[in-house]
């Protein structure tokens, strides 16, 4: 019974809301986030095969954090990065431990990972050298909150914690009903579209396949199924997320009328295009921007950023192929795009579409956005038998 998948979770998280509905009318705010604990820990408990083992990844991540912020102070952030990332990297790189009577792997392997692994270490490089570590409870409920565990959005802690410290002042019918109308967008976008895009479109044709017409259903069927299933799982998550008193930011609006790559990333998984863009693109580009060959060329420490960025992005997924081609592509993309960019602001005009109609060239842009994402997203789903 994991997040979003079976009714029985839909059951539970009914329960949820109205058990913190009545103890809004009890108990004062700061409470809110035991009481959030509670349904966290017991969610976990329940749901989890090996529930301690995910406590003992919270606990890890949180003491290493106590550790290497407070104790061992590493002078580079990125050993104390490596540190804490190291439970996902032993699942990415499937290392293997054979230490009698289990495997390392086994145990840190469950579903929520990658985006618990997020969440730390963008708690990690948002603390400041000489900032107390916050309070467990608060920091066991940013990793462990029910309906963004499985599938995101990913949240900075800072806006997590302003979000649980009025939890309870936040129930109320207005945001019930803004909760309740993300929750119906959710469900007919998880379990009516895209199930109606993969069994009447996307499941009829053979996801290999070489044949040109197969490849170009593929293509679109994916990019289409892809977004309804995983824009109706941030839906859902926004909705059980206000309707118990807390803020989930918004993940998708729109991904089809992007007419750049940046466009796009603002439309489509925002919080991870936030979370790349302020924990890696940032400290990349402020890295090249010390070394004194690249100083005189912004452009190029720009896009060598961009490049790395979304190659991080499909490694993340995995280290298979298909994960970092896409990735790679999405960096090509973005950088082709900041170099255009450059280059009509240094000459004042557009490059490539001259005094074209505005109009004319939104479209266009759109129609060649969406057909880029839609090839870079039909290599990432392992469809493609080009690679």
């Amino acid at each position: 019974m994991l997040p979003f998948t079976s009714f029985e979770f839909f059951i539970l998280m009914a329960i949820f809301i109205v058990i913190t509905g009545v103890c809004s009318r009890f108990f004062s705010n700061k409470n809110y986030k035991y009481i959030l604990a509670f349904f966290n820990a017991l969610f976990i408990i329940t749901v989890y095969p090996k529930p301690f083992h995910f406590l003992l990844l919270v606990g890890f991540s949180y003491f290493g954090t106590y550790i290497i912020s407070g104790v061992i102070k590493f002078n580079r952030k990125i050993w104390g990065i490596l540190i804490l990332l190291l439970p996902l990297l032993i699942v990415k790189f499937d290392i293997r431990f054979d230490f009698y009577p289990f495997e390392m792997n086994n145990i840190l392997s469950f579903a929520g990972l990658s985006y618990a692994s997020f969440r730390i270490v963008g708690y990690y490089m948002d603390k400041a050298p000489d900032e107390k570590i916050t309070d467990f409870i608060s920091y066991f409920n940013f990793l462990t909150f029910t309906p963004t565990l499985l599938i995101g959005p990913i949240e900075k802690f800072s806006r997590f914690q302003d979000s649980q410290n009025i939890g309870f002042s936040s129930i109320n019918s207005e945001n019930f009903i803004v909760g309740w109308n993300a929750l119906a967008k959710g469900i007919v976008f998880k379990f009516v579209l895209a199930e109606i895009i993969y069994r009447y479109w996307l499941g009829r044709f053979e996801p290999t396949s070489n044949d040109i017409f197969y490849m170009i259903n593929n293509m679109y069927g994916y990019y289409f199924y892809l977004f309804f299933d995983f824009a109706g799982y941030s839906y859902m998550a926004l909705a059980i997320g206000k309707m118990m008193g807390m803020t989930v930011p918004v993940n998708f609006t729109n991904p089809f009328v992007a007419t750049n790559p940046q466009d796009f990333w603002r439309r489509f998984h925002i919080s991870l295009g936030d979370w790349l863009k302020d924990y890696f693109f940032t400290p990349l580009y402020m890295f090249f921007s010390r070394n004194k060959s690249l100083k005189k060329y912004p452009l190029v420490r720009q896009n060598i950023s961009l490049i790395l960025t979304f190659l991080l992005m499909g490694c993340w997924n995995g280290f298979a192929s298909d994960y970092i081609i896409s990735g790679l592509l999405f960096g090509v993309f973005s950088a082709v795009h900041n170099t255009y960019i450059a280059k009509c602001k240094k000459k004042n005009k557009d490059v490539v579409f001259g005094k074209l109609n505005p109009t004319a060239v939104t479209l266009i842009s759109i129609f060649i956005m969406f057909n880029l994402v839609a090839f870079s997203l039909y290599i990432f789903s392992g469809r493609c038998p080009l690679f």
